[in-house]
């Protein structure tokens, strides 16, 4: 039998300390709560001090507009706060703190002392153990406020069990504390350990200077600057260089109106503008402030204050996407001497390099290739794309409307290469450019009077086919098999196939979908009938739905590889080609293209100067 219980009100500990289980979880919890409470008290110094990771000793001095002495009390006290009125207020929130229960959570699991005065001189002093008040008196102290946190948890051995070592506990509060000044630059904060700063941020110190005391100077020197405005919503702060994209998102600082936060909107959004310039499994630095009405965004989601709701997240995602994308697009790309160079020939090949004439397939003309897949040709196939040229061949039937859905693409004669002699018309003055080989048969290499570059070849024909099918659209060319293939399918396979059907249409396919099966009928011009096998596999299994990835997976899957041999000519085609496309430094899966050493570059490797 079930014993009966009546319903109670819960004594003031217990409620404080079942409050404290959501707002105090580890000692940087603690540290948060008491400095935002000393930054909306407009305090413009804040020193602290931790011993143990915390756990020992968390205390907080600041200058602000302090409490008055016969408040002391009522600072303790759950749901009291001086930053609420009414209910109005609660939806135009611009402080910290406003629900009133950081302190009188964190008196009721440690030893609390909390000292403030208005003006100097006049202060008051309270001392609680574990929520019970111990002794208020008066005390003679400047302006401000100090608040003192001992022995935390001492009163619930649970919850100290699962604190970490101190050195982790010290690490998580020296990151709080960073990641706080980074959103306000005119406050002084000191953080000290044991008697050792580990933090000193000066007054009127920009973002960059701060950001260079917690992040390695390289990472430092290649951000850009963020500002953009749409309406009453803002965007501003720093943006790392694609090249300098992480394997994990430790460097990814969001803030809504000063505060910090982790939002999945904005962190989509910023990834999203990095899109094809970083691989799917990086991450770029980005320190991203939005500034909102405060109508608009609603941050009592949870008592650590860490998450919020957007009216509109459609919104957000597009101001932030945009405001990151146009930083990238006018800071990321760099003018190099490869793409003001006079075009190349066979003749400017490295003497020593044997030169070849290949006559270039195209698609007409292509050898068929052995094995299983000639038995299923009904025309012959383009061989691995030796030339741009060729490959463009494949879209004739494309007119000239399609400039206007995609980037700006060379015509068939743009891409030729000239003679050797011929000069090309450019609003710079061309600078000799020398192709000097392949290297690993994977990277071509060219130099330039004060630069060397490498270009990956597969990446660059990537990006090459990738613009090409993107300006082709819906138009793809197919080509029809002798015999049609099979592909078994797994039933969530065969559920996501039905899902891009049209997509599959539009690049080129002609399927049957029938139980357990996958029929190919026709192919799309640009791939052989094991290639188009593959990117149908992996595209079921990796369940790209976008024409952006298909596109991507379709362009992988045809460009020529890593280790394939390519002759001068083929060298110097693709380079040609490269050079006309838009998005050229990356591929479309976000590798870089190409790298390139200055004369600068090169004395700092081999240590001629710093």
């Amino acid at each position: 039998m079930i014993p009966e219980k009546q319903i109670r009100l819960l004594p003031p500990e217990l409620q404080n300390q079942i409050a404290a289980g959501e707002v105090v979880e580890r000692p940087s919890s603690v540290l948060k709560e008491l400095v935002e409470n000393a930054l909306d008290a407009g305090a413009t110094r804040i020193r602290i001090q931790i011993r143990d990771g915390g756990q020992s000793c968390i205390r907080v001095s600041d200058n602000g507009s302090g409490i008055f002495e016969d408040q002391l009390e009522l600072a303790v006290t759950r749901h009291a706060t001086s930053k609420l009125q009414n209910l109005s207020d609660l939806q135009h929130i611009n402080s910290f703190g406003f629900r009133g229960e950081a302190l009188p959570s964190i008196a009721s699991v440690s030893r609390f002392r909390i000292a403030s005065a208005r003006h100097d001189g006049d202060g008051g002093v309270l001392e609680v153990l574990h929520g019970r008040i111990l002794r208020q008196d008066k005390t003679a102290m400047p302006k401000g406020t100090d608040v003192e946190i001992n022995d935390l948890f001492s009163n619930v051995p649970a919850r100290l069990k699962f604190l970490k070592k101190p050195g982790t506990e010290t690490r998580k509060c020296a990151e709080l504390v960073a990641r706080i000044a980074l959103a306000n630059p005119h406050v002084d904060f000191e953080l000290v350990n044991a008697d050792r700063t580990v933090h000193r941020f000066l007054a009127a110190q920009d973002l960059t200077q701060r950001l260079a005391a917690i992040w390695p100077q390289e990472v430092v020197e290649s951000l850009h600057g963020v500002d953009f405005k749409d309406g009453e919503l803002s965007v501003h702060g720093l943006v790392g260089d694609p090249a300098m994209a992480q394997g994990r998102p430790d460097r990814i600082l969001v803030y809504v109106n000063a505060r910090p936060v982790q939002d999945k909107t904005i962190l989509s959004a910023i990834r999203e503008a990095y899109r094809g310039r970083i691989l799917g499994k990086e991450y770029p630095q980005a320190v991203i402030f939005l500034e909102i009405p405060p109508d608009e965004v609603d941050v009592n989601v949870h008592p650590a204050k860490t998450e919020v709701r957007f009216q509109d997240d459609g919104a957000i995602f597009r101001i932030i996407r945009r405001a990151v994308l146009q930083t990238l697009e006018r800071n990321v790309h760099q003018t190099h001497a490869i793409e003001h160079a006079q075009p190349l020939s066979v003749s400017q090949v490295h003497a020593s390099l044997p030169v070849m004439e290949p006559r270039f397939p195209v698609p007409g003309e292509a050898k068929i290739e052995s094995g299983q897949d000639a038995l299923l040709y009904e025309q012959d196939w383009p061989q691995k794309f030796a030339s741009s040229a060729a490959a463009q061949k494949l879209f004739e039937s494309a007119d000239s409307s399609l400039a206007k859905t995609g980037p700006p693409a060379a015509d068939t004669q743009a891409l030729r290469l000239p003679s050797a002699g011929q000069n090309a018309s450019t609003t710079h003055a061309p600078t000799a450019v020398q192709y000097l080989g392949q290297f690993a048969q994977t990277y071509l290499i060219l130099a330039a009077k004060d630069e060397i570059t490498l270009i990956d070849q597969h990446a660059a024909h990537e990006r090459v086919l990738f613009n090409m099918l993107r300006a082709q659209g819906t138009r793809g060319e197919r080509r029809p098999l002798l015999l049609p293939l099979e592909i078994p399918l797994h039933p969530a396979q065969a559920a996501l196939a039905q899902e891009i059907w049209t997509k599959l249409d539009e690049l080129g396919f002609s399927l049957e979908l029938t139980p357990g099966r996958l029929m190919l009928h026709s192919i799309p011009a640009l791939l052989t009938p094991s290639k188009a096998k593959e990117f149908l596999q992996d595209i079921l299994t990796e369940k790209a739905t976008s024409m952006e990835d298909l596109w991507a997976v379709m362009a992988c899957k045809a460009a020529i590889k890593a280790g394939d041999t390519l002759t001068p000519n083929e060298a110097l085609e693709l380079v040609d080609s490269w050079q006309h496309v838009s998005e050229k430094n990356y591929c479309p899966h976000g590798r870089p293209v190409a790298v390139r050493w200055g004369v600068g570059d090169l004395e700092k490797l081999f240590k001629r100067r710093s």
